[in-house]
């Protein structure tokens, strides 16, 4: 198989529109830089006050390290409060590009060079084989955006510190279904009652297969270091870094309509964490190599994968995403339209946080039933209850 020529693209798509946000007082005061253990004394310290405070200390942070996935579930299982919960997950997925505090990282030796190409291999062979096995399912995806007010955004990738606190704007479930290779998704609308904002801002597209693909094509064809071990619930990760230059880039950042194509295919870096045990790729990280003065200054893509038992088998699939963008609003963009510099434009801060759930193989059943035996009326037999045999049923939306 030419991988070449099958590859198919993997993508951040925006679509920027003007902002509809609820009022939130404005407040320019730079971001308070935390580490992770500060982040973890400071809401011990808040245990037990009004939930409001809470979500509005978080509000006003910025991490300096990653939280791994264990402390980050951990803490969030002691905020009972919504809007507290979703201040905390916007504050750990801006932050889940940065490295992990370094007391965090394994202090074994690194895998001389001959096993770290073993593990690589084992990764392009597990994706090789991961993606032909996939049957035709459906899941659910719960989305929260998170976004800044325009009016009081003044935000630049020089000055990441200085702007408007990202806050929880929308969210929404949908229905995914992957059939023949492909993903459709199907709305079940905003859980605020408004129309839904989701799937017209920020998505990812690919994450069940051409992601993966991406990395076979892409990732471990270009150059790819040894970056650390990582340990989580379950065991340790071998970590790589890489880079892809653009000649060999399959990964595009597109903005549709009127400014379709600005950035058909862009150059990109990150991290993807391998399961020594069988190569399963775990975590993927896709950061687009873009210019500050043009109209996207940045694409950030996490995706986090986990063995998931559909019909009785287990196959890889997403369990969490996560897309950063940093960007220009659309009246801005349409002046900027072949580039052109202009430092004083607003940027505008966006956060889609993903959690995919409730896997089930997705199946019709068909009788056929003739009058002579007299059971015309007889429902059909009951599919079993990961194997639905109608339409994926409703779910409440996100919270």
């Amino acid at each position: 198989m030419n991988r070449s020529c099958a590859i198919r693209r993997f993508g951040l798509l925006l679509l920027l529109a003007a902002l509809a946000s609820p009022a939130v007082p404005a407040k320019n005061e730079p971001l308070k830089k935390v580490t992770v253990e500060q982040l973890e004394r400071r809401l011990a310290a808040l245990h037990g006050k009004r939930n409001a405070h809470a979500a509005r200390e978080l509000s006003a942070m910025e991490l300096s390290e990653r939280l791994s996935a264990d402390r980050r579930a951990r803490l969030l299982a002691g905020l009972p409060d919504v809007e507290a919960r979703q201040a905390l997950t916007a504050l750990a997925d801006l932050a889940e590009f940065l490295p992990l505090p370094a007391t965090e990282i394994p202090a074994a030796a690194p895998p001389d060079p001959a096993t770290q190409n073993s593990l690589l291999s084992l990764a392009a062979e597990s994706v090789e084989k991961a993606i032909p096995r996939l049957p035709n399912f459906f899941a659910t995806r719960d989305t929260v955006l998170f976004a800044e007010d325009l009016a009081d955004s003044s935000r630049s990738p020089s000055s990441a510190s200085q702007s408007r606190p990202i806050h929880a704007v929308d969210s929404a479930s949908a229905t995914v279904l992957y059939r023949k290779g492909k993903e459709v998704a199907e709305p079940r609308g905003a859980a605020s009652g408004r129309p839904a904002r989701l799937g017209q801002e920020l998505t990812i597209e690919g994450v069940f297969g051409p992601v993966l693909e991406l990395v076979v094509a892409d990732v471990l064809k270009n150059g790819w270091t040894w970056s650390h071990w990582e340990q989580r619930a379950g065991g340790t990760l071998a970590v790589f870094s890489y880079s892809v230059p653009l000649r060999m880039s399959h990964y595009n950042v597109e903005i549709p309509g009127d400014q379709a194509g600005i950035y058909p295919l862009t150059a990109y870096h990150g991290e993807i964490a391998v399961d020594p045990a069988n190569g399963n790729i775990l975590r993927l990280t896709m950061l687009a190599d873009l210019s500050e003065f043009g109209p996207i200054a940045r694409a950030d893509v996490l995706v986090e994968y986990a063995p998931i038992a559909i019909g009785g088998k287990s196959y890889l699939c997403p369990v969490r995403s996560v897309a950063v963008s940093l960007a220009r609003p659309m009246d801005a963009l349409r002046d900027l339209y072949g580039f052109r510099r202009d430092e004083s434009e607003p940027m505008e801060l966006e956060l889609s946080d993903v959690v995919f759930r409730e896997y089930h193989l997705f199946r019709s059943e068909a009788r056929i039933v003739t009058g002579a035996r007299g059971d015309a009326g007889q429902p059909p037999a009951p599919a079993a209850p990961d194997e639905p045999a109608a339409a994926p049923p409703q779910a409440p939306a996100a919270h």
